[in-house]
């Protein structure tokens, strides 16, 4: 098992500043909170893990809708190019601040580092 958040963020920060976790402090917006939602192996070779299902939650926040929109786009792109498939999306209202909420999903080859979208 690997945590690849840091890899995802590592893909993301380009677009804004990225959150491993939401902080109790005031995080400058835009920025992107990174949650792992679930990790388990889907097979086990020699004792190890060889293939991993993963899912993370990807919340951009920003000042105005539009910009949490454009944001969402961008980090949408980035992902998909890499073979992490969206499994969900929902741009809520009910804070502060505008978000969108995107869960994605993807396989990985724990020896190749080779992501597959499922």
């Amino acid at each position: 098992m690997k945590d690849y958040l840091p890899d995802v963020a590592g893909l993301l920060g380009d677009i804004a500043d990225v959150e491993l976790s939401f902080a109790d402090h005031a995080v400058p917006l835009p920025c992107i909170v990174l949650s792992e939602l679930g990790n388990s192996s889907a097979v086990v070779l020699g004792g190890k893990d060889r293939y991993s299902i993963v899912s993370v939650q990807a919340d951009v926040y920003a000042e105005s809708a539009e910009e949490v929109r454009s944001l969402a786009l961008q980090v949408n792109s980035v992902l998909t190019d890499k073979g992490i498939k969206r499994s969900s999306s929902q741009f809520l209202t009910d804070e502060d601040k505008p978000r969108m909420c995107m869960r994605y999903r993807f396989g990985i080859d724990e020896v190749t580092g080779r992501t597959v979208s499922l």
